[in-house]
């Protein structure tokens, strides 16, 4: 009862939440979520201290980033998977968003810098457990930071994102690496202790294997333990539906998740926050 009670409590005030958020990023080690005043459209950068948040369960497109200038969605358009309306996406970044995850092209039927750009082909650690990813090579340890990864080391090059995903698809069924892991597997992980002699012996028999099956040499391995979070954490966080209130003692935040805790650990995944509306404090 009450649970539903929370849900038409949210449902009455949530298009009246003061902010939009619009990018959750990390600058290094330090972890940013982009929001702008609805009033008045000024941007400004939601405390990740203080954890006292109203979230909504609509959403609306973030708009256009172009030379680091943000222009509001002009129709305002709902959106579901991606944070973007297919208008915006195709304004400033790319016209087909299932791209992001299956490319079409190496560039030449859209046109995009973003499909013929080299990517890179990486493994990357969560404690103990490893899978195989892409990224733009010009921000690959961005991309495991915003993922939380606790260690990683690029595998290969390629001229193309849809060639990499290729790659990256072939090694992945012939090795058995997983090319992802579900929320609460690895959320699990932080209340275990990192176990860097079975991360350092997985890694040099993926590395044997990779130089043999398909003529790759691994990049050494890198550590990304800067996170502003303390770990292992004393118990395991519990995922936390993204819209509702959020309110509690901060512990730390690591690649998508704000931990804290109010009665036990939860966790809040910042990036499914944008395309959402967000208040601070006590909203009525």
């Amino acid at each position: 009862m009450f649970e539903r009670a929370d849900r038409l409590w949210l449902a009455q005030i949530e298009r009246s939440l003061p902010f939009h958020a619009i990018g959750f990023e990390w600058r290094g080690f330090d972890p940013v979520l982009h929001c702008v005043n609805r009033s008045d459209d000024s941007p400004l950068h939601l405390d990740l201290k203080s954890v006292d948040y109203v979230i909504s369960g609509h959403r609306e497109c973030v708009g256009c980033f172009q030379d680091q200038q943000h222009t509001p969605c002009p129709r305002s358009a709902g959106v579901s998977r991606f944070t973007q309306c297919p208008d915006c996406a195709e304004e400033s970044f790319i016209p087909y968003q299932e791209c992001v995850f299956e490319p079409k092209c190496d560039g030449e039927l859209c046109d995009v810098d973003f499909c013929g750009r080299e990517h890179v082909l990486y493994l990357a650690f969560y404690n103990a457990r490893v899978k195989i990813g892409m990224s733009s090579a010009r921000r690959l340890e961005e991309r495991l930071i915003e993922q939380g990864a606790d260690a990683y080391a690029q595998i290969g090059v390629y001229r193309t994102r849809k060639r990499a995903r290729e790659a990256e698809k072939e090694i992945s069924a012939r090795l058995r690496i997983p090319q992802s892991f579900r929320q609460r597997v690895l959320l699990e992980d932080l209340a275990r202790r990192m176990d860097q002699k079975t991360v350092e012996n997985k890694f040099a028999r993926l590395c044997s294997s990779l130089e043999t099956h398909f003529n790759l040499k691994p990049e050494e391995l890198r550590r990304l333990d800067s996170y502003p979070i303390e770990l292992p954490l004393d118990m395991k966080p519990s995922l936390m539906n993204t819209p509702g209130r959020h309110r509690g003692e901060l512990v730390g935040v690591k690649g998508r998740w704000l931990i804290y805790r109010s009665g036990g650990m939860n966790a809040l995944s910042l990036a499914d926050v944008p395309s959402r509306f967000v208040g601070i404090g006590r909203v009525q």
